[in-house]
């Protein structure tokens, strides 16, 4: 991770905020050649222990989006490993730092486009609720678990939401959709050339 945020910041990417992009969408700004935006799904301790120093060190802003009813707990992995989730006090430090912002990854981490309407709202209700608690700050921007998506979930997203993040692959363009915005992922199978492929052209 520190190999990929050096390389941004020596090849003077323009890192920017989910808000500062939001904000350009809605004002018709360009964006700049060689944005990138960085967000992190779930809200994992690593995020805290491992990520947030290195984009203190390069200065680079970055949003994590988390399960609100996973906050100080511990989750099970798909392959069985035991992972802890960020507790409140450590939400509270990262978003004073001034780099790292929290949107909502809905409330139990379900899929959202497998829910009645009412049960969307309260997913979304219920962890927007919870992060305005903790951060004393109202959360803009959401990203639907395991980018489980449509139009029932996008439409009551923009009720509570400003901007909504799903995993399509691709470029982010004035015209996108400002509901189930483009993201590409970056994992441990991503090597670093194929990392480099994706902040230049968009995806690999």
């Amino acid at each position: 991770f520190e190999e990929q945020m050096s390389y941004l910041s020596k090849k003077k990417f323009n890192v920017i905020s989910l808000k500062q992009l939001l904000e350009s969408i809605k004002s018709g700004l360009p964006i700049k050649r060689k944005t990138v935006i960085i967000t992190f799904d779930d809200g994992y301790k690593d995020n805290y222990l491992n990520a947030c120093p290195v984009l203190q060190k390069y200065a680079l802003p970055a949003t994590v989006f988390i399960s609100t009813a996973n906050i100080g707990k511990a989750v099970v992995a798909r392959n069985g490993t035991k992972l802890d989730v960020l507790k409140e006090e450590e939400i509270v430090e990262m978003q004073k730092s001034g780099l790292i912002d929290f949107g909502s990854h809905a409330d139990r981490h379900i899929k959202l486009a497998h829910l009645q309407e009412k049960d969307i709202i309260e997913e979304m209700t219920r962890s927007k609720e919870r992060l305005k608690d903790i951060l004393r700050a109202e959360p803009f921007s959401i990203a639907y678990p395991s980018g489980n998506v449509n139009e029932l979930v996008k439409n009551t997203a923009s009720r509570y939401f400003d901007l909504g993040c799903g995993i399509k692959k691709g470029r982010v363009l004035h015209d996108s959709d400002l509901m189930d915005m483009k993201r590409n992922s970056v994992d441990s199978e991503v090597n670093f050339i194929q990392f480099k492929g994706i902040v230049k052209f968009g995806r690999v």
